[in-house]
């Protein structure tokens, strides 16, 4: 379909679009006229997501766009949430009836029957209760059923209350930034601004609540596992403890180490001892073979054997106090190191003086003076007293360093496992004390990164906006002519009728040779010269019947026929009587698919024309019909439309006389040749 075509068509149901177009605008312009008037107001909250400065803040940080993408949506989703607005719906209801309760409601004269009509339905509250105790009932009754006047109220259409309004409340990020704004625009300013104010204090808890929740639980978790980890830790140091008591273990280590140290250095001053007797014993031997066959031996021994006993047990003592003293185990003796020390010597001294006052001043066979000898006697006598006292005292410590061994060698293997659960225990509950630590720091990062703060609080309207009713009355009528168009020219695209000739050809494969149009009864008041256009178009048809009739016999026969009845046949050959001067015979056959015809009446003509009305399809049966026909002819026959509409007409045969207006001339002048200087002038 070309441009001119759509023209045309529009132009030939220019009314009913143009009526389409007002009745709908008309209608919007009357529903629209006892709409209240709108007050907008909104908020801007800032969520500190990308310019928020938390524990965890760097300046070496990088900022993660998807993560606060996501936080962003989550925030917007929150604020938008079918649950958000059944609270907000609810706290609404009960912050309102408790102004109203207080006369401190300050609604617009317009709404306020409105809002006592629709507190009317609710049930009677008590005056004293508070907010929350009133907001906790009516949730109450708002989940107890669905027939309650609560939650009729919260999911209707009310214009303060109801779900649908409260959808309204659009929620968006602020460009790229971390803020979020929020616009509600409600019919009385005081409510859209309370409303918002709501808005904005349930999804902060809310958001609070959901950013606790999500690591109270992780947190919960950490400490009850510390909390055990601690008490296993505290066991294992108590059986440690205890066992340490019970077996007297200070420092198992230290105590061990020193232990084998004194024992070492016990069998060092052990062997060193015994030899020292050993050399005492022998020197010992070799003076008393020097003074054997001297009578004063025996009674020198006799003589030193008490001083002798006496110097045995005060040595005796002076060792075991210097062994005590090195193992740090000595405590209080009664005595000193000293005293012990000063007696041992006070009896070599006195041993020494009764050798000089027994033993006379003589030699021996070798002529050594017997003097030096008994000396050297009373000095390996000491000697080998003082070492054998030593060696008894070392053998009794070497026994106590044997039970000691045995007694501390079981005891490593017990505390070696002690101190390995007590460092397995340490090491889980350090593990588990800082994750606690560290969940918890990650909790309070998450409240402070997350910390809403209101940069712009709902404000009050004083001003309503601005009314959109022109607007919509405009679109109204915009739509008014754009559907019209648009189904007819899908209704005529649809079209597969024979409306022109090209679809009429192209559906019966047969020539076109004329056309006529529709004509109305009353041609007299019409725009167009009917007589004028029939005479135009059968002129053109004679002209194309004797180009298809060139030589031959004179008159041409020419046989009309269709395929049903009422397709313009006989007016066609009433308009053709007029015109021709015997140059043509015109022969009538009725409607082929309802009458039958003979071979003789299709072979008399010379020129065959189908006449076919341009308001029908062209069907199997036309088409089945057409090729019995043309057998028989033995030519193809021609083909010509009738009640063809004007526009169609206008293409075939050139413009068409008519009344135009000012405007169709201006626009035909501008189709076909043109904007010309005189169409402006």
């Amino acid at each position: 379909m070309t441009f001119l075509e759509i023209i045309r068509l529009l132009m030939r149901y220019s009314g009913q679009i143009l009526g389409t177009a007002l009745i709908l605008a008309t209608l919007v312009f009357f529903s629209t006229k006892n709409d209240k008037k709108k007050y907008s107001t909104h908020a801007l909250l800032n969520t500190g997501l990308i310019s928020g400065y938390n524990i965890e803040s760097n300046k070496s940080n990088r900022i993660d766009y998807a993560f606060t993408n996501n936080e962003m949506e989550n925030l917007i989703n929150l604020a938008s949430s079918f649950e958000t607005q059944k609270e907000l719906s609810a706290r609404l209801l009960a912050r309102t009836l408790v102004l109203f309760r207080d006369d401190r409601l300050s609604l617009h004269k317009e709404n306020q029957e409105d809002f006592e009509k629709c507190i009317e339905q609710l049930p009677r509250f008590s005056n004293r209760i508070s907010e929350d105790s009133l907001y906790q009932q009516i949730v109450g009754l708002r989940d107890q059923d669905m027939n309650n006047p609560v939650y009729q109220l919260i999911n209707s259409k009310d214009v303060f209350f109801g779900l649908d309004q409260l959808e309204q409340i659009m929620v968006r990020r602020e460009g790229k930034s971390d803020m979020i704004r929020m616009e509600y625009t409600g019919v009385d300013p005081f409510m859209s601004q309370l409303t918002l104010e709501l808005l904005i204090d349930i999804f902060i808890k809310k958001q609070k609540r959901i950013k606790e929740g999500q690591t109270d639980n992780v947190i919960e978790f950490f400490e009850e596992a510390t909390r055990k980890t601690s008490a296993r830790l505290k066991q294992a140091e108590d059986e440690l403890l205890n066992f340490s008591v019970d077996n007297k273990i200070i420092n198992y280590y230290e105590q061990t180490r020193f232990i084998a140290g004194n024992k070492e250095e016990l069998d060092k001053q052990y062997q060193r001892e015994k030899q020292q007797l050993a050399g005492a014993t022998s020197a010992l031997n070799r003076v008393e073979m020097e003074i054997g066959e001297k009578d004063v031996l025996p009674l020198l021994q006799e003589e030193l054997a008490n001083q002798r006993y006496h110097l045995s047990e005060n040595r005796n003592e002076l060792s075991s106090y210097d062994l005590m003293l090195r193992t740090e185990m000595a405590g209080e003796l009664g005595y000193t190191k000293a005293n012990l020390s000063n007696r041992i010597d006070s009896l070599k001294n006195e041993m020494s003086k009764v050798t000089e006052r027994i033993i006379e001043v003589s030699q021996t066979p070798d002529g050594i003076a017997t003097k030096e000898l008994l000396n050297q006697w009373l000095v390996n006598t000491i000697a080998k007293e003082d070492a054998s006292a030593k060696i008894e005292v070392m053998e009794d410590q070497l026994a106590q360093f044997g039970t000691v061994y045995d007694r501390f060698a079981p005891l490593g293997s017990t505390l070696k496992r002690l101190e390995r659960e007590i460092d397995v225990a340490e090491r889980e509950y350090l593990e588990n004390l800082h994750s606690y630590n560290q969940a918890r720091l990650h909790k309070y990062n998450m409240l402070m990164s997350s910390n809403l703060k209101v940069i712009d609080a709902p404000y009050y309207p004083a001003q309503p906006e601005k009314s959109k009713r022109m607007l919509l009355v405009i679109l109204a009528f915009i739509v008014g002519l754009v559907l019209p168009i648009g189904l007819i020219i899908a209704l005529e695209l649809m079209d597969s009728t024979m409306k022109n000739p090209e679809n009429a050809s192209l559906q019966t494969r047969l020539p076109f040779v004329g056309l006529l149009p529709k004509t109305p009864k009353n041609i007299e008041n019409q725009s167009i010269d009917f007589k004028s256009l029939n005479r135009q178009a059968l002129n053109l048809f004679l002209q194309q019947l004797r180009a298809a009739s060139i030589g031959g016999k004179q008159p041409k026969e020419v046989i009309l026929f269709s395929m049903h009845p009422g397709e313009g046949k006989s007016y066609l050959l009433k308009g053709l009587e007029e015109l021709t001067e015997g140059e043509f015979q015109f022969n009538e056959l009725p409607a082929i698919l309802h009458t039958g015809y003979t071979e003789e009446q299709i072979k008399a003509g010379d020129i065959h024309v189908l006449v076919a009305s341009s308001r029908r399809q062209w069907t199997t049966s036309d088409r089945h019909a057409l090729k019995v026909y043309r057998k028989l002819a033995g030519t193809k026959p021609l083909l010509f439309l009738n009640g063809v509409s004007t526009y169609v007409i206008e293409d075939v045969i050139g413009e068409i006389p008519r009344k135009r207006s000012w405007v169709r001339r201006t626009i035909k002048g501008f189709l076909f040749q043109g904007i010309k200087k005189e169409v402006w002038s």
